[in-house]
């Protein structure tokens, strides 16, 4: 009678715990794989017309980039110009890709401890034309800890490096791989088109320098042969300039700058397939500083700086008349 009482009551807390263990599953940990995600944000590009960016370098300027007629460009305060070929897109491949490894935590206490507060965290936002939300990202902290993970991807020289993310209204942060900081920490002069010259230098033919006083002088193409002036040019001093004017960018910015004369120094580029391009540089405000802008970009001026693009561009003729002294660009 007892061992029969004992076992009767060893099944019903035994039917207790199954029912306990099968709730848990059913209620717990469906909502615990609720909160893990396989991407922190999923939308189409080409519905967003506007993003809205808040970062740690800026020091509280928000920076803004808006889409009119298929063309971005970005602001900050009052200033405002047109992208650098190909930052947008790199923002939209960024936040795309950023794939969570792991739940860090589900605590807004915690918020503070992966810098994922509003004061501490990067925060992008992403908007269609009637300005809805798309997509709304905070980005933290990122760590650097020692793998046991073979070399390759992130983890190169055995170091694992973790960014940390959340979506804006959620509590939910997640770990990732990469650097995200630094795709997003970026100086507003560096989401500008810095564009300063852009040739094929087969299509180059002439290279009209025009200096102060008599120190003015013509590269020319005949014949697939070189001159400068109306001697054959030393043909290693020209290939290397061509090849400097296939891709150049400006430096820093100079914003409010407007010329009060004429140039002192200009760059005339002709050639085929229409090809015509000019820079034109002027005297800066203080001695012995330059502001440049070409045609290329005509409304955005640079400062030129130590061995910058003035002593690139601006050579003189005894630079490819193969003259051991060589001398400079007279100033």
């Amino acid at each position: 009678m007892s061992n029969r009482f004992n076992n009767r009551r060893l099944l019903i807390v035994l039917s207790v715990l199954a029912a306990i263990l099968i709730l848990t599953m059913v209620l717990k940990i469906p909502k615990e794989r609720a909160t893990f995600i396989s991407r922190v944000a999923s939308f189409d590009t080409a519905s967003v017309t506007r993003i809205i960016l808040n970062n740690r370098i800026s020091n509280g300027n928000t920076v803004e980039f808006d889409r009119t007629n298929g063309k971005w460009t970005v602001k900050q305060g009052k200033i405002e110009s047109a992208t650098q070929e190909g930052a947008v897109e790199n923002l939209f491949s960024e936040v795309l890709n950023i794939k969570p490894q792991s739940l860090a935590s589900i605590d807004k206490s915690r918020w503070k401890e992966f810098d994922l507060t509003d004061s501490l965290a990067t925060r992008i936002k992403f908007l269609n034309s009637s300005g809805k939300v798309l997509a709304d990202i905070m980005i933290g902290k990122l760590d650097l800890k020692q793998s046991d993970k073979p070399i390759g991807g992130y983890s190169g020289n055995n170091v694992q490096i973790t960014s940390y993310v959340r979506p804006y209204n959620s509590n939910e942060v997640y770990a990732v791989d990469g650097l995200l900081q630094f795709s997003f920490n970026i100086k507003f002069d560096d989401w500008r088109d810095k564009t300063f010259i852009r040739t094929v230098k087969n299509d180059i033919t002439d290279i009209r320098f025009i200096y102060p006083a008599d120190s003015s002088y013509t590269l020319s193409r005949k014949d697939s042969i070189w001159y400068a002036g109306t001697g054959k040019a030393d043909s290693s001093g020209i290939a290397e300039y061509l090849n400097s004017l296939a891709l150049m960018n400006g430096q820093e910015i100079k914003d409010g700058f407007k010329p009060a004369s004429a140039p002192v120094y200009q760059l005339l580029i002709e050639g085929k397939n229409s090809l015509k391009l000019s820079v034109n540089c002027y005297t800066g405000e203080n001695a012995g500083e330059f502001v440049l802008n070409s045609s290329l970009n005509p409304d955005v001026y640079f400062d030129n700086k130590k061995n910058g693009i003035f002593n690139q561009l601006f050579k003189p003729q005894s630079r490819f008349s193969g003259n051991s002294n060589k001398k400079q660009v007279p100033r």
